[in-house]
């Protein structure tokens, strides 16, 4: 069961217009900046209304919930807005909400200004990219080889520049803080990106419960998940930078869009094949012939250095999946034995031999980062002609070690107006891929922090169909946000051949719409359905054909077209006149 937040703030009212300030502000509710967008949105959404002949004076706030599902939620919510523009319902959406692959869909029209006025030009370019596009060595490192100077260096640049770049067969250098200028004029949707902090939810801490943590244009932070419980904030261009006692210390580039991606699309499969899966991009960065390579080996110890990266790799990957590394430490040796400036490293690894079967798992992991340490050493690094790909190779081999995610310096570090202690003494905030907790965004878009009134939830999930809204049913009861009554035992006879479309609907609730991607309607059978499951897996590094691409477009597509009288009647229900 996924448990509601309650962090203890201290509050503050909310936080004027700050044009790029570094101010953080704790609050109660939406910022006046989202205030304002959504008011402009309202707008639009009249404009919209009224096309349909509605002589009305305000329309329901509606949010588009997006799930995660690696590339396939990817291509299927492109599908989904592309077929909700096409019926003339995308202008009365006021929110967009997305979780894990679906951000990479929002980040990529987000980052053009015209991204959401051409909806099909932007799935022509999508279904191009995918075919003629590829993911370029030579790119990718010297991304990470810049990313590696920051000290903030995580797991998360390298899946960004390895796995997602992969997948996506796209970098995006462009700036979430960019999309204000569409936001609050409310000709776009004001987006929402999703993830959690780690750290919280993982326990690390006793009673510590589920940490929600957003992405908008004007402010990132921990929402307002209750009526008592207001939320932290720092502005969108701040995220990143070192403040300490609510002061800015170090101000750091705002991290662009792939980077976000990376972060809220992290949790794409089971450790076991993401640990396989960084090992196989690493291996591919220290065999391949680049120029950093080159220049390596010419260095008076870069050949050596070069000839044990791969044990180093095997070393900490065999740790980390259980395995006997006495081999391969006994293969290190002998590559160090004779070298004066891996002495130490190669006395150290005599020791890590004979100690190897009476240590505990944690001291294991110390030695083994002490001797990464003792290789890679400073002097060694930062005279080197090839300096920053050597702290890529470090510092991935050391967070690959102590699995180190989403690291990002914690805005709220000795903030006085914090009454969580904990939260306040944390120097970092650990963000990973909010499918973690729920697949969808539904936390952020529930009252009291929004006031939702329809929720359309596209559900690209692998597994359960259900699974997002039984598990926000429980979120929601723990924290006594009012959601629909949901029957469990009905949508679990129902999730291997589901229908196209469910509504939930209770008293003093938002309507709840929720559309799983593949069922019974747009795939005709529960055979067919589990085809499509196989077939549009949620880690799938060999990408999709054409006609794969155009089979999972147009099967989102359907979810919409099929329903779309019924979401407008819904939404007509809602109008004031």
């Amino acid at each position: 069961m996924t448990e509601p937040q309650e962090v203890a703030y201290g509050a503050k009212s909310h936080p004027r217009r700050h044009d790029g300030s570094s101010d953080i502000s704790v609050h109660f509710g939406i910022s006046d900046e989202e205030k304002a967008a959504v008011k402009n949105r309202g707008e639009k959404v009249l404009t919209a209304l009224r096309k349909l002949g509605l002589n009305v004076k305000k329309g329901p706030v509606l949010s588009v919930l997006v799930s995660g599902g690696g590339l396939r939620a990817d291509i299927a919510c492109q599908g989904v807005l592309s077929e909700l523009s096409h019926v003339g319902l995308l202008d009365m959406v006021t929110y967009l909400a997305g979780v894990s692959g679906s951000t990479w869909c929002m980040s990529s029209l987000y980052s053009q200004r015209d991204g959401f006025q051409d909806l099909v030009k932007a799935e022509n370019e999508l279904r191009r990219r995918l075919q003629e596009d590829s993911w370029k060595f030579s790119v990718a490192l010297d991304g990470l080889c810049v990313a590696a100077e920051r000290d903030d260096y995580s797991l998360t640049d390298f899946w960004s520049y390895s796995v997602v770049y992969y997948l996506t067969k796209e970098l995006l250098d462009a700036h979430l803080s960019h999309v204000r200028d569409h936001s609050e004029k409310g000709t776009v949707p004001y987006p929402i990106f999703t993830t959690i902090d780690h750290y919280l939810k993982s326990g690390a801490r006793k009673n510590t419960q589920n940490a929600w943590f957003e992405f908008t244009p004007d402010w990132v932070g921990y929402p307002t998940l209750g009526s008592s419980t207001p939320g932290a904030y720092v502005s969108t261009t701040h995220c990143g930078s070192r403040f300490e006692g609510g002061k800015l210390i170090q101000q750091k580039a705002e991290r662009d869009f792939s980077y976000l991606r990376a972060v809220c699309g992290s949790a794409l499969a089971d450790k076991n094949t993401t640990l396989k899966t960084i090992k196989d991009f690493l291996q591919k960065f220290i065999h391949f012939s680049s120029t950093q390579e080159k220049r390596l080996i010419m260095e008076p110890e870069g050949t050596t250095l070069k000839n044990i990266m791969e044990d180093l790799l095997n070393l900490v990957y065999t740790f980390q999946t259980d395995g006997d590394y006495l081999p391969i430490l006994k293969n290190l040796q002998s590559k160090m034995t004779g070298n004066k400036h891996f002495s130490e490293a190669e006395t150290l690894t005599n020791q890590m031999m004979k100690r190897s079967l009476r240590t505990s798992r944690d001291e294991q992991r110390q030695l083994i980062q002490e001797l990464l340490e003792k290789i890679f050493k400073r002097d060694l690094v930062e005279k080197s002609s090839v300096s920053s790909f050597l702290k890529f190779l470090w510092k991935t081999f050391s967070c690959f070690l102590s699995w180190t995610w989403g690291t990002t310096n914690n805005f709220v570090y000795k903030y006085g107006d914090i009454k969580d202690k904990f939260l306040a003494g944390q120097k970092n905030m650990y963000l990973m891929d909010a499918g973690l907790a729920i697949n969808s965004a539904y936390p952020l878009v529930l009252p009291p922090v929004r006031n939702t009134e329809i929720i359309l939830s596209f559900d690209f999930s692998e597994g359960d169909p259900f699974e997002t809204i039984k598990a926000t049913a429980k979120y929601c009861k723990a924290c006594n946000i009012p959601f629909p009554p949901v029957d469990e035992a009905k949508l679990d006879q129902e999730a291997k051949s589901p229908s196209d479309f469910y509504i939930f609907e209770g008293e003093n609730t938002p309507v709840i719409m929720h559309f799983p991607l593949f069922n019974k309607v747009n795939c005709g059978s529960t055979e067919v359905i589990e085809k499509r499951h196989k077939t549009y897996s949620t880690f799938h590094l060999k990408g999709y054909s054409d006609a794969e691409v155009c089979q999972l477009l147009e099967d989102s597509k359907a979810n919409v077209r099929n329903n779309k009288d019924a979401i407008l009647a819904k939404i007509l229900a809602k109008t004031t006149s």
